[in-house]
């Protein structure tokens, strides 16, 4: 059995400082993956439908196989990280591996996707999560292999999503720029344009790979499967934090998947729901480093729990005064995306916890612990879609009538991810007491600095 060796966070006097060059590098390894996140699955599903060759429900099902298969493969790619292909520079290899099929699968998808009867979709599909999963698996738990501190890790894994939200503002730009400069360009079009960029990516991942220092997987004695599911759940501090990306994807999910109705129904701006989400985006890409910042000054729960209560409060503001016109509007959308940094926080926390939940299984394991945060996190913006949308049902939401219920729109809009925040705040709160009464003097600090 083998797992990743966390000595930067475990054995800080051993571990060389973490370079500026290392922190720019890690980041730009994660393009490829951070590409393929949001927009892909915007874009694909109509394009596929667009086809003719499968139904919309066909479509519907297809989507939905493939993110059950993904939430299960998810832990097992992780274990896999964890003990297989030892030695240095383990991470590096699996995200080689990774890359050369996703990029293949992509290029298959973007072309003849929208030909291809379900039984193909769907094994592509399969594949392409595959190999999504074990490129962005390996590079998180490298992440965490390479950091001393809480201090960095918020840098490390701030510096990763500023980047993000970098490549998923162009991610989105690519194609609304195809729509402009060619006019009458197909869907087909649209989403080449898109998928353009991640071919742009690729070269430069590979590069910063190269510039990222290695670390090692090596052989270790594991306590068995159930004496580490018993110790996992013997550890609050992981067992919050999973709830905590649990509920900060479930109120993002909630936004997102209502924000078109909320842009038509309650601001009346229909034609600009596009401009709106995309503003969000920008905003997030303005305060990213800020908020990397202010983790690494006052700790990662308070700045967490600000960032909660800060999205919140301006949710609830528009109860009483909604934006007016489209002006108001973008600013509302710039604001409301300055909060959208929740997995600046979970990643960087998980980094801090992995030394003591290898104390208590005899062996780290980086790789399995990003997997099932991934996991929550997927879990979490699908269960809010599911609520969603069972919540429009049940007041009577009609999207062809969409103002006749805008009131009930409204305070479903602001309510399910309002509350969703305050109890995690909750958990953040206990996460920190639990932290605080850690043996472990790595954990001891992180609390004191958090």
């Amino acid at each position: 059995m083998a797992s990743t060796v966390l000595s930067l966070a475990g054995q800080p006097d051993q571990a060389e400082a973490l370079r500026s060059r290392t922190v720019a590098a890690y980041a730009a390894t994660a393009g490829p993956t951070v590409i393929l996140g949001l927009p892909f699955s915007v874009y694909l599903p109509p394009y596929i439908a667009e086809g003719g060759v499968i139904s919309v429900a066909l479509v519907g099902l297809l989507f939905s196989l493939t993110t059950i298969w993904d939430g299960v493969v998810d832990p097992l790619i992780g274990t896999m990280v964890d003990r297989v292909r030892t030695g240095l520079g383990a991470h590096r290899r699996w995200m080689l591996l990774a890359l050369g099929p996703l990029a293949l699968l992509l290029l298959a998808l973007v072309t003849v996707g929208d030909r291809l009867p379900f039984a193909a979709l769907f094994l592509m599909m399969v594949l392409f999560y595959s190999s999504y999963s074990l490129y962005e698996v390996a590079q998180l738990s490298w992440g965490s292999a390479l950091v001393r501190n809480p201090r960095e890790s918020a840098l490390l894994y701030g510096m990763r999503d500023w980047f993000a939200k970098i490549a998923l503002i162009l991610a989105f730009a690519a194609p609304a720029a195809a729509q402009m400069l060619i006019p009458g360009v197909s869907l087909q079009g649209r989403i080449m344009a898109y998928a353009s960029l991640f071919m742009l990516m690729v070269p430069i991942a590979l590069y910063a790979i190269r510039l990222v220092p290695p670390r090692a997987v090596v052989v270790e004695t594991s306590i068995g499967w159930r004496s580490e599911l018993r110790a996992s759940l013997a550890f609050p501090p992981l067992m919050l934090l999973l709830g905590v990306q649990f509920l900060n994807s479930f109120a993002f999910g909630s936004l997102t998947s209502l924000f078109v109705f909320f842009a038509a129904a309650v601001l009346d701006l229909d034609g600009q729901s596009a401009v709106l989400l995309f503003a969000s985006f920008i905003g997030g890409a303005m305060t990213s480093p800020v908020w990397t910042m202010l983790a690494r000054r006052f700790g990662k729960p308070p700045m967490m729990m600000a960032m909660g209560a800060l999205i919140s409060g301006l949710l609830v503001a528009t109860l009483f005064q909604q934006p007016d016109g489209i002006a108001q509007a973008t600013g509302f959308s710039l604001t409301l995306g300055t909060g959208f940094v929740g997995l600046l926080f979970t990643y960087s926390m998980l980094a801090d916890i992995i030394p003591g939940d290898a104390a208590r299984c005899g062996r780290p394991r980086s790789a399995f612990l990003f997997a099932l945060l991934n996991l929550m996190q997927k879990f979490g913006v699908a269960a809010a879609i599911a609520v969603s949308y069972l919540l429009l049902d049940v007041v009577g939401f009609d999207p062809k009538n969409s103002q006749a219920a805008a009131r009930e729109l409204h305070l479903v809009f602001v309510l399910q991810p309002t509350i969703s925040w305050v109890i995690m705040i909750v958990l953040l709160l206990l996460m920190r007491r639990a932290l605080a009464r850690e043996a472990d003097p790595a954990l001891a600090i992180a609390a004191v600095r958090q």
